[in-house]
C-alpha cells in the first residue's frame, strides 16, 4: 500500500519541477496557447509559481492532517475545467492525497499541461501509475468531482446521480471596500479582478464602495492592466460589450480596456465591471445573503464574514476548497 508520506514526496518533486526554465513544461504551456489563446504562457507560469510555493513537504503535511487516509481506496472521477491554467490540479491532488485513485478528464482547453503532470508523477512515483488513468470518457468510477458551467451542472447531476458526487457550478467573487484602501491594495485589487483575465470564479467582478469613495480612485489604479486590451479575444469581448451599451443607452464608465457599471450584480461580461455605493454595512449584508450561493470569495475589508485580503484571489491556499466545499472531507468518507 502506498502510504501519503510517499505521496507527498512525490507532489513535492513535482512541485520543484514547475519552472520556467523547464523545456517539457514549455513546450506543454506553448502547445496549450496554440489551441486556447486565453491560456498565455505568462498566465501560464503565474500559476505554476502559485503551486510551486504552495507544494511544499509542510503545507501538504498541515494540509492532510485532520483527514482520514483511506484503507480502502476507490476509484473517483475528475472532470475539470479549462477556463484558467490548472483549475483542475487541486481535485487531483486531494484524490491522491486521501489515498483513492483518480480517473481524469482534463478538459480539451487545457489537456496538456496535466497529461505532463500525471506523467511526471508516474515517473517519480511508479507506484502512482496505476492510480492516475487519463480518460475520454468518465465511466466505472466510484464517485466524482465534477466542474463545469451551470448546463453540465445539470447534466452531471442527471448522469452521476447514483455515486457520490461533488459537482461546481458558475460563481464568482466580489469586493468590499471600506475606503482606508490603500494604493498597493487597490494594485492588489486590481490582480483580483483582472488576472487571468478575469476568467476565473475566484476573479472580482462586482465591488461594493462606500458612498465616500468614488469608483474613479479604484480605477485609476486599474489602469495597470490597460494592455489587456491589446489581446485578441479580451478585446472582441471589450468591444462587443461596449457596443451593447452603446446601444441599449445604458449609463457606464469606459477605461478604454474596461466597462465599469453601476449595477447591483455579482455576474459582470467579461471585460466588465458591476460596482454599488453603500450607506450602511448592512446593504452589503443582504446582498450576500440573497447571493450566498454564486459567490466564490469576498476580497477586502469586510468584518461580517471569511473575507481574504486584496491580491489573494488568485492565490488561493491549499485549504481554500472551491464553493466552501470540503474536497478532503467528502473523499475521505467515501
Amino acid at each position: 500500500m502506498l502510504n501519503q508520506q510517499a505521496i507527498i514526496d512525490a507532489l513535492v518533486t513535482l512541485g520543484n519541477r514547475f519552472t520556467s526554465d523547464n523545456e517539457q513544461l514549455e513546450f506543454s504551456v506553448a502547445k496549450t496557447y496554440v489551441e486556447n489563446n486565453w491560456l498565455t504562457k505568462e498566465n501560464y507560469l503565474l500559476a505554476l509559481q502559485h503551486w510551486q510555493s504552495e507544494l511544499t513537504q509542510d503545507n501538504l503535511s498541515k494540509f492532510c492532517k485532520p483527514y482520514t487516509y483511506v484503507a480502502s481506496p476507490k476509484t473517483v472521477g475528475i472532470i475539470m475545467a479549462g477556463n484558467i491554467p490548472l483549475v483542475g490540479f487541486h481535485d487531483l491532488l486531494c484524490v491522491l492525497l486521501t489515498g483513492h485513485s483518480a480517473v481524469i478528464k482534463p478538459s480539451s482547453d487545457d489537456k496538456y499541461v496535466i497529461l505532463l503532470l500525471v506523467k511526471w508523477l508516474q515517473e517519480i512515483a511508479p507506484h502512482l501509475t496505476e492510480r492516475l488513468t487519463i480518460v475520454e470518457r468518465v465511466k466505472d468510477i466510484d464517485a466524482v468531482i465534477a466542474t463545469g458551467s451551470n448546463n453540465s451542472y445539470r447534466y452531471f447531476e442527471h448522469y452521476f446521480k447514483s455515486i457520490p458526487r461533488l459537482l461546481r457550478k458558475n460563481r464568482k467573487s466580489m469586493a468590499v471596500l471600506d475606503g482606508t484602501e490603500t494604493p498597493e491594495q487597490l494594485s492588489a485589487l486590481a490582480d483580483d479582478v483582472f488576472q487571468y483575465y478575469g476568467l476565473g470564479c475566484r476573479n472580482v467582478s462586482f465591488i461594493y464602495l462606500p458612498r465616500n469613495l468614488e469608483i474613479v480612485k479604484v480605477l485609476d489604479v486599474f489602469m495597470k492592466y490597460k494592455e489587456l486590451v491589446n489581446h485578441n479575444k479580451y478585446a472582441n469581448n471589450y468591444t462587443y460589450h461596449r457596443a451593447l451599451l452603446l446601444l441599449n443607452n445604458e449609463q457606464h464608465l469606459d477605461t478604454g480596456f474596461a466597462l465599469p457599471k453601476q449595477r447591483v450584480s455579482l455576474h459582470a461580461p467579461l471585460a466588465c465591471i458591476h460596482y454599488e455605493y453603500y450607506d450602511d454595512l448592512a446593504e452589503v449584508d443582504t446582498f450576500i445573503r440573497e447571493n450566498r450561493d454564486d459567490i466564490q470569495c469576498i476580497v477586502g475589508n469586510y468584518p461580517k464574514d471569511d473575507s481574504i485580503p486584496y491580491g489573494k484571489a488568485q492565490k488561493p491556499d491549499l485549504q481554500d476548497f472551491a464553493d466552501g466545499e470540503d474536497t478532503m472531507q467528502f473523499l475521505s468518507e467515501l
